[in-house]
């Protein structure tokens, strides 16, 4: 890309079958960058949807660029195709089920601008109740997972609530439902590892950039609502799959060979019992999709780092 080409940020965001979603994200996302005064392009990289969402971007956002994949090749992949394809010095990666607030873009940029140390920030997300949702995190290991799982959200939730001040943080990884990164440091770590389909790519690039020297921040006065789930409960099977198959590859990439084995025990010993409750209960889908679990769990093999 040569530089009398590069403008001042591509907002890339991945679609499947998003639908009306898809209309709310680019109104919110249009008027927003509207609001930046900076010259700026969108790029929907569609993974093989069946539904109208590329008619509907064609005929309501005929200023959005689209790119077309044959299949669904998952986040990743697709992220990267749309990054490849940008020009901005700043990547806005959005998901499809999102609505950007006001005041989001210029806080996240401004920040990035002033901060060079930094290569990553990140909006506070919350659900469309207005309850905060959880989108960031530790490395991931079996304490940090614990910890998300059970405690993290509650805990942030409370800070959030009763000392809102102090909920800006330097994180570990954010969330890839919304993040702005620099163009330097995304593609000098080689941008998402395209090994991840679905789930923990965003750990995963976390945890690259800090390797690399880079920092990551949580800004909590930019927000977003992420409808969650609104997509992926769609398609139970495809993000089951998806985050299993995601978390195993991390703690073969980034933990030690004993954590990934205890963790694909773990799993096994889970999803067997889900089958055995799914199948005395009658409920022939869920065992369906735990049958199928069990099988990619089994076939999976430990990765090196690359």
């Amino acid at each position: 890309m040569s530089e009398e080409g590069q403008i001042f940020l591509s907002a890339i965001i991945i679609n499947y079958n998003g639908g009306d979603f898809l209309r709310r994200t680019l109104s919110s996302l249009e008027t927003e960058l509207a609001s930046l005064g900076e010259n700026s392009e969108v790029i929907v990289v569609d993974n093989a949807s069946t539904d109208d969402s590329l008619t509907l971007v064609s005929r309501a956002f005929p200023q959005v660029r689209i790119i077309s994949l044959p299949e669904n090749l998952g986040f990743a992949r697709a992220a990267n195709r749309g990054a490849r394809a940008s020009f901005g010095l700043y990547l806005l990666f959005l998901n499809n089920d999102i609505e950007i607030k006001p005041g989001c873009l210029s806080r996240l940029t401004t920040f990035l601008a002033s901060h060079p140390e930094y290569a990553l920030v990140a909006p506070a997300v919350f659900n469309p109740d207005g309850s905060f949702q959880l989108s960031f995190g530790l490395d991931l290991n079996f304490f940090s997972e614990f910890f998300l799982k059970y405690f993290a959200r509650g805990y942030f939730a409370l800070i959030n609530r009763i000392l809102p001040s102090r909920m800006a943080r330097d994180i570990d990884w954010a969330s890839g439902v919304a993040c702005l990164l620099r163009r330097q440091p995304f593609f000098e770590i080689g941008g998402f590892d395209e090994r991840y389909f679905l789930y923990l790519e965003d750990a995963d690039l976390g945890l690259r950039l800090r390797q690399a020297g880079y920092k990551i921040r949580y800004l909590p006065e930019a927000k977003i609502v992420h409808f969650r789930g609104a997509i992926a409960s769609q398609y139970p099977q495809l993000a089951l799959i998806g985050a299993k198959k995601g978390q195993l590859l991390y703690y073969s990439l980034h933990n030690r060979p004993q954590s990934f084995i205890w963790l694909k025990r773990y799993l096994l010993i889970k999803f067997h019992l889900k089958n055995l409750l799914a199948w005395l209960s009658g409920d022939s889908l869920k065992s369906s999709i735990y049958s199928e679990i069990i099988k990619e769990i089994k076939g999976f093999r430990r990765e090196a780092n690359s």
